[in-house]
């Protein structure tokens, strides 16, 4: 009974210290633009961060908007604390989830008549598509290059969009929240694939090294 106590003491001081210090610290959160989750044009940076404000109040969260190319440069150097961009395999990383329901990334293309999946990707091969712009060993984009399936990198998820619509690239990823919250006359000229590419829920990921003290409310750890 005496050591429970001392221990309940213990963790009570070291969540109060760990406030206090929290209190001074602003933490850069690396971010690419993918309105409406994570935008500059949003007065706090996006949906995303406006759910990582709720979850962890006791921090102070910068948006530090760059190119994707410039984002996986930075977690695959370790340079970084947090980031709404997707760590790579080699980081130390943990994640904290902060949403309940998960997004649906799919393809989109010009509106047909027929419908809009496969059964296997390579169906879509000399195809193009737009993606943001990642790293070589990225396993999303890989499933593209083994497909034969030609890929086009933009710096943004409207870019990828606004060239489906101009038919230079035949189809772009873009997610299902993203599709329904588009304008009427753009969303009646597209056609959102029937097969989803990954299903995640909008997720932080946390450098260890750098911020191995944050609330333990993670969902699942690498």
């Amino acid at each position: 009974m005496k050591y429970a106590l001392q221990h309940l003491f213990f963790l009570l001081l070291l969540t109060t210290s760990w406030q206090l210090r929290a209190q001074y610290q602003s933490i850069e959160v690396l971010a690419v633009e993918y309105p409406p989750f994570t935008t500059i044009t949003h007065p706090y940076g996006g949906l995303a961060f406006e759910l990582l404000e709720s979850a962890i109040p006791q921090r102070q969260w910068k948006p530090l908007f760059v190119p994707p190319k410039r984002a996986y440069a930075s977690i695959d150097s370790g340079h970084w604390c947090a980031s709404f961009y997707p760590a790579n395999k080699t980081s130390d990383y943990f994640t904290v989830e902060l949403s309940q329901q998960p997004i649906k990334i799919r393809l989109v293309r010009l509106s047909q008549t027929s419908s809009f999946g496969w059964k296997q990707l390579s169906e879509l091969a000399g195809k193009s598509v737009a993606l943001l712009r990642t790293g070589e060993s990225s396993e999303f984009v890989q499933q593209f290059e083994d497909a034969e399936v030609r890929i086009v990198y933009v710096e943004s998820v409207q870019a990828g969009l606004q060239m489906v619509l101009l038919n230079r690239v035949y189809m772009a990823m873009l997610d299902d929240i993203s599709f329904a919250g588009l304008e009427r006359d753009n969303k009646a000229k597209l056609q959102m694939s029937e097969n989803t590419l990954l299903e995640t829920p909008i997720t932080l990921f946390v450098n260890k090294a750098c911020l191995d003290d944050l609330p333990k409310i993670t969902t699942s750890k690498k």
